[in-house]
């Protein structure tokens, strides 16, 4: 069953799931909060409301990528392809400064709840992380980061530094629950190794009296692994981690035949998981990131008949370009995760001498809110910025072609943007896009 806020969390799972992660970050929310933070999250929240191109506030949830240097060759990951970084007019790999994530923190933090620290690579694979994890939390910002844990040299004091190094939710990114599933998936990695790792961490809070960090073991469910939830769960309890949760990952299409996870009902050789929907791979992806990608549009159907009524779609804008912002291990910024291997996606690039809110309230950033509030036709759309090829910004354009109604609000806006609009709507300019 999918739970109500799988919107926003890119998770597919029950009610209870949902909670738990929703109660992470009001955790942090409210250790975190103070007078400035929550007036300017206000602040924030009203400019999306209203559909504010400009925002008078600032993101106050950050996602800085320390690395882009990963231990593993998971498929998905990067486009499927991460020796692409190398080429020509690509962002390479590399690792940021402490100073660098410093002086984000020093203009960013006083607004900020929490930052997520991970991107692209294995955040734990350099000793700057936990000085950078150690200041943040020391500047009242809490710290998450999202782990594979297949490290070789994870010994007990290794976890001990973990545990008093400032984080708060770790998430442990482990697919499988054998090293034939495991490793299918995460190439590279060790699943033995993982799971000591985790039991490591767990026996390290005990021992120092720590509740934190959360210990979060993340499990994407894929057509190999499916059958082992109950197992994984047995698991969890067994090395002492707080939560295990199931994710339906964004299956790119060439993907889906062999990974999509089967639906109750299907035929399999693997125990289905129960509940499972139909079209679950469809659901954001695994770091509960960026909207997947829009599909080619079909031709425009034909208007419901006047018998068969059928309410109003209501679709909401993208809170990326307002709650959050992106940097990458560069200096590179972007509204989400998506776009992370060319700079030329980038909306501008933080430095010594930047003052955010250059960037943050620049023309691109204002763009790109246009963009998420449905006022930019689809055609129109620069192909520069990621927002142009992702569905968020597209889905009521394509749903308004099918013929399908719209909530008024909405068929207004796309309506204006279609009848303003520099080029004619065509099906293959948008395909061509996405």
């Amino acid at each position: 069953m999918r739970g109500p806020l799988n919107r926003i969390f890119a998770t597919t799972g029950s009610m209870k799931t949902q909670m738990k992660i929703a109660s992470r970050y009001a955790y942090a929310a409210l250790r975190h909060g103070t007078p400035k933070k929550w007036w300017n999250a206000y602040k924030v929240w009203r400019a999306r409301a209203r559909g504010d191109i400009t925002v008078d506030g600032f993101p106050f949830v950050l996602k800085i990528e320390s690395t882009n240097i990963c231990n593993l060759e998971c498929p998905f990951c990067l486009d499927r392809d991460r020796s692409q970084f190398k080429g020509e007019g690509m962002r390479g790999f590399g690792r940021m400064k402490a100073d660098f994530f410093k002086r984000v923190i020093d203009q960013l933090g006083p607004y900020a709840f929490n930052v997520n620290m991970y991107g692209s690579g294995e955040p734990l694979l350099f000793p700057e992380a936990y000085e950078m994890m150690r200041y943040a939390a020391d500047k009242n910002v809490g710290v998450r980061i999202s782990s594979n844990l297949s490290m070789r040299d994870f010994d007990d004091a290794m976890a001990e530094k973990v545990v008093t190094s400032g984080i708060e939710h770790l998430i442990v990114s482990c697919h499988g629950a054998s090293q034939e599933t495991y490793e299918k998936y995460m190439v590279g990695g060790n699943f033995e190794r993982v799971t000591k790792n985790m039991r490591k961490l767990a026996e390290a809070k005990k021992r120092l009296g720590r509740k934190l960090p959360f210990i979060d073991w993340q499990f994407l469910l894929f057509r190999h692994n499916q059958h082992e939830v109950k197992t994984a769960k047995a698991m969890a309890k067994d090395i002492g981690v707080d939560f295990v949760r199931f994710i339906y990952p964004n299956i790119p299409p060439e993907f889906k035949e062999e990974w999509k996870p089967r639906a109750e009902g299907e035929a399999s050789d693997y125990q289905p998981v129960p509940n499972a929907p139909a079209n679950a791979a469809a659901n954001g992806s695994a770091n509960g990131a960026a909207a997947p990608k829009a599909p080619a549009p079909a031709a425009a159907a034909p208007a419901p008949a006047a018998s068969k009524k059928l309410p109003r779609i209501n679709v909401e804008s993208c809170s990326w370009p307002y709650y959050s912002i992106y940097f990458n291990w560069d200096g590179g910024i972007l509204p989400c995760c998506d776009g992370t291997t060319k700079p030329s996606y980038d909306l501008g690039k933080f430095s010594e001498t930047t003052n955010i809110n250059d960037i943050w309230n620049g023309p691109d950033y204002q763009l790109v809110r246009r963009y998420a509030n449905f006022e930019v036709a689809p055609q129109d759309m620069d192909a520069r910025y990621t927002c142009a090829s992702c569905l968020k910004p597209l889905a009521p354009f394509l749903i308004k072609q099918k013929g399908l109604p719209l909530d008024p609000e909405i068929e207004k806006k796309v309506d204006h943007a279609l009848a303003h609009a520099k080029q004619a709507f065509k099906p293959a300019a948008v395909a061509a896009k996405t």
